[in-house]
């Protein structure tokens, strides 16, 4: 083929693309669900999106007011900033609420063959050191530290310290979903069907996940959006997909906090109470999973002595396929929309639910069942 033939085909293709962008985003969600108040309970139900880039990280060029306006689209109530790490974007970043939408300031800071999320600091990390002397400087800071791309780490996962791990990311479900079907994707169908293939379980990285759960760990998950808003099927071509509203529509974390300040985001999710949702396949804003004894509630995080009176709950936005998960095994699956288990046995309880044609969508924290525990619950 000659060069302008090869010219007018690759403009062809960029206009087709950026036609397809154009004419295929995903509208905010009406009426979105705002924050709910867990029931039985003083806490609600902040939905967020953790594992944001901006104009500071050197991959991207958003801006507060296109995130600012991302968010408020889809009914998010805070935003982890997580930009690649500079003295500016630790030093500039916006911190608190704008436009109603809290901001937390952190950084994905590389070690090894990955990266770490921090957040929320006050000043950088030194960069690409040991893990462990990444989470040890974080934790000085009152920062947590949650391990990021899961997928590309081995013995990372053996990092002490860690506060929790990322357990999906879109990035990472771009690149399992491959190059050749992604572009014919984004060519020939709406812009959600192309980022529904991003919305993947690697079970590596939940068998992983078990592992140190078993071992006695306590990681809370996140989701990571990874959002960068710069990503093209055709590379300089033209044509951007994924942006802030495309990328928050599919993905968000959500934390179990009294109040939508960043004190009390980090206390929850200390603790360990949050949930992960596939928005894309369903809003997942109301999941619970709770145990419950007489009036006492015990929340993901939290810790109970077993008992015949101890019944767990799940309740789900839809019906969907329940499944529960006891140190890492499978225990239960039903196509419902509420799931109760009694006198439990004792071990690490945990959550999966697939929407009824297979996709997956909601992921809880963990409830351990341990004798010899007290707590009042809730």
């Amino acid at each position: 083929m000659s060069r302008a033939r090869q010219r007018r085909a690759l403009a062809v293709a960029a206009l087709v693309l950026t036609a397809c962008s154009a004419f295929t985003s995903i509208p905010g969600v009406a009426g979105a669900p705002g924050a709910q108040r867990v029931p039985g309970t003083e806490l609600f139900d902040w939905k967020g999106v953790v594992h944001c880039h901006s104009h500071f990280s050197h991959d991207s060029d958003g801006k507060l007011e296109t995130i600012v306006a991302a968010a408020q689209a889809h009914g998010i109530d805070f935003v982890v900033m997580t930009d690649h790490q500079t003295e500016a974007s630790v030093r500039d970043g916006v911190r608190g609420r704008v436009g109603g939408v809290l901001f937390v300031v952190g950084a994905e800071v590389g070690c090894r063959n990955s990266s770490l999320l921090a957040f929320p600091l006050q000043k950088p990390l030194r960069r690409f050191q040991h893990p462990a002397l990444l989470v040890a400087e974080a934790h000085q800071q009152g920062a947590l530290v949650f391990l990021c791309h899961a997928e590309r780490w081995d013995d990372g996962w053996d990092t002490p310290g860690l506060d929790g791990v990322e357990i999906v990311n879109l990035h990472a479900g771009a690149k399992a979903a491959g190059a050749a079907g992604t572009v014919g994707t984004a060519l020939f169908l709406p812009v959600r069907a192309l980022l529904e293939r991003f919305c993947q379980r690697n079970p590596e990285v939940f068998r992983r996940w078990d592992a140190e759960l078993l071992r006695g760990r306590r990681l809370p998950p996140v989701g990571g959006n990874d959002a960068h808003a710069n990503v093209r099927a055709f590379g300089p071509l033209g044509g951007t997909i994924g942006d802030y509203r495309e990328v928050f529509a599919m993905l968000s974390t959500h934390v179990l906090a009294e109040r939508l300040d960043e004190a009390s985001l980090v206390e929850a999710l200390r603790a360990g109470r949050s949930y992960v949702a596939f928005d894309g396949f369903g809003e997942g804003s109301g999941f619970d999973f709770r145990a419950v004894r007489g009036h006492a509630v015990h929340l993901p995080g939290d810790a109970v002595a077993p008992s015949p009176e101890l019944v767990l709950r799940v309740a789900v936005p839809r019906p969907g396929v329940v499944t529960l998960w006891r140190d890492g095994e499978l225990c239960v699956e039903r196509t419902a929309a509420q799931l109760e288990v009694r006198d439990p046995a004792p071990g690490f309880y945990r959550v999966e639910v697939h929407t009824l044609d297979g996709q997956p969508w909601l992921f809880s924290g963990v409830i351990r069942v341990l004798p010899g525990v007290g707590g009042q619950g809730r």
